[in-house]
């Protein structure tokens, strides 16, 4: 974990009357100092983003530490798949007793205290695309030829993914977990590669995008 901050951010937590106060001074920095509230009108704003994204981040920072947390402080908790609970923290009760196993090269799993950044620096590669992972997501680049957005077909389901160029698969298959189909996300980046969001359902390493054939 980072602590260079520790120091910085404890005397400033000091002058708070608690957490909500601290984290209400913090917003209002962000609001006043950054564009994490402005929303994008159009695909050339480089300013801000686009509507709903932000909170979709700082949900995804909560979740993450909050599953962090449960693991390092009250794995208890996850063995028991407490109802209270929601978001990562009911996914990684729920995958606990049957996470996989953490192959050579990346150390301990982010969820039980490992570097998030060793998954994912992992690069994967298939035929004409890469895909990495972090404990909450996957992501996915395909190298296309020069085309539009409405030349492509992408379809993205519980468990399966597929991209079509102008009726041409790109990629398709059966996913190796279950994902959030409503939460994750593709765009064309500068018209010459497909990148995919995935939103895993539970915090799990995958050994592979695809179930094995």
């Amino acid at each position: 974990m980072d602590g260079r901050f520790d120091g910085l951010l404890l005397g400033l937590a000091q002058k708070h009357k608690g957490i909500e106060d601290l984290l209400h001074t913090l917003m209002t920095f962000l609001e006043r100092q950054s564009d994490l509230f402005h929303v994008k009108e159009s695909d050339g704003d480089a300013k801000g983003f686009k509507e709903g994204e932000a909170e979709k981040m700082l949900r995804k920072q909560f979740s993450e530490f909050q599953a962090r947390y449960l693991a390092r402080a009250q794995p208890h908790l996850l063995a028991r798949v407490p109802q209270h609970l929601g978001g990562y923290a009911a996914a990684a009760a729920s995958s606990s007793g049957k996470r996989s196993e953490v192959p050579m090269g990346i150390n301990a799993s982010p969820l039980e205290g490992g570097d998030p950044g060793q998954w994912e620096s992992q690069k994967n590669k298939g035929e004409g695309w890469v895909w990495n992972q972090t404990p909450q997501e996957i992501n996915v680049e395909i190298a296309v030829e020069p085309c539009r957005a409405s030349d492509l077909k992408v379809a993205i389901a519980a468990k399966s993914l597929s991209i079509k160029l102008k009726g041409n698969t790109l990629l398709e298959g059966k996913l190796f977990d279950k994902i959030n189909s409503e939460e994750s996300t593709w765009h064309l980046d500068n018209g010459k590669q497909v990148v995919l969001n995935l939103e895993k359902i539970r915090p799990a390493f995958w050994e592979g995008l695809f179930e094995a054939s």
